[in-house]
């Protein structure tokens, strides 16, 4: 059985990935996990955590005893400090993201582990670049700090794949949407259903009509099983369910769900990305043809979590 350190384990990707191995590979995978939450926000019973970290990630010590305490084979790096709109302080970002990445990679150099998968951000790391879609080898040119820092973990990853000896897995991830998801701050398809199902107007930046591809979350942790189970490694792979949709649509999806909803239009956001659509023809080279949930039923789905969830 193979040890997983999952970074973030507790936070909206890092549930989904832990619900996913207890359901399907708890007989491949036990995990640690580490994250500044104590317990998952779920409340979830998940016999393949074997033990969990809480701390800050800047802490180097507790980064150093987490692989002395276990034999970790692969780390997962779900993690980030901040979001987009909010990545307004540059330095804090450097400090509490890029910073403690580079003393997890150093880390695993001395305590020989290899393999690693980064949780990169299609969007942000994408930024104003103007292909109608952007392919992994495309230039970049994030438009935030978060971007910024997201895009310098990348190089930093592949210097260490290059230098070290490390096998990275770096994931270009759309927006991700779906259960387990607490943050009132990111994710328009939660934060916005979370709003109309507490009967509150939600704000919108812009006039809504910005195109974006949105992931169902369960679609994204398959193929990233996926590519894993392929030893997929020192690749950057965009993942997203190439389908656009705009900010309008998932309001009126969400009013069809939830006929009380409404909103109003505010000013737009100078670090979020008004348009992006990814290239998956590089993943669908690697794992094939993949039938993606549409976002009316993972809308659905979600409203039916978040209920449950509710009671």
């Amino acid at each position: 059985m193979k040890t997983i350190l999952l970074l973030g384990g507790y936070g909206f990707l890092g549930t989904n990935i832990l619900k996913y191995i207890e359901d399907n590979l708890k007989t491949v995978f036990r995990v640690i996990v580490f994250d500044k939450l104590v317990n998952n926000q779920a409340g979830l019973r998940l016999g393949c955590v074997v033990d969990s970290y809480s701390g800050d990630f800047s802490d180097t010590m507790l980064l150093e005893k987490m692989f002395v305490d276990h034999e970790i084979d692969l780390v997962i790096h779900s993690l980030s400090t901040t979001v987009p709109a909010l990545s307004l302080n540059s330095r804090y970002d450097i400090e509490s993201n890029l910073v403690p990445t580079i003393e997890l990679l150093n880390c695993m150099v001395r305590h020989n582990v290899q393999d690693i998968v980064y949780i990169s951000s299609g969007g942000a790391v994408y930024g104003d670049a103007h292909n109608s879609k952007h392919k992994e080898s495309d230039d970049v040119f994030p438009i935030s700090s978060y971007g910024v820092v997201k895009l310098a973990t990348e190089k930093y990853l592949m210097q260490y794949s290059k230098v070290f000896g490390l096998r990275p897995l770096i994931i270009r991830l759309s927006n991700p949407y779906g259960p387990y998801h607490f943050s009132k701050r990111q994710g328009i398809c939660n934060v916005a259903l979370d709003a109309a199902l507490a009967d509150e107007k939600f704000n919108v930046w812009g006039d809504g009509a910005a195109l974006k591809d949105y992931i169902y979350v369960d679609d994204f942790v398959n193929i990233m099983f996926a590519l894993i189970d392929r030893k997929i490694c020192n690749q950057v792979i965009n993942i997203g369910s190439g389908q656009l949709v705009s900010v309008n649509e998932i309001l009126k999806l969400i009013k069809e769900l939830v006929p009380t909803f409404t909103w109003e239009y505010g000013e737009a956001s100078r670090f979020d990305v008004s348009h992006f659509e990814l290239d998956l023809q590089k993943l669908h080279d690697i794992i094939g043809t993949y039938v993606f949930m549409p976002i009316r039923e993972g809308l659905a789905k979600t409203k039916a979590w978040k209920l449950n969830e509710e009671n």
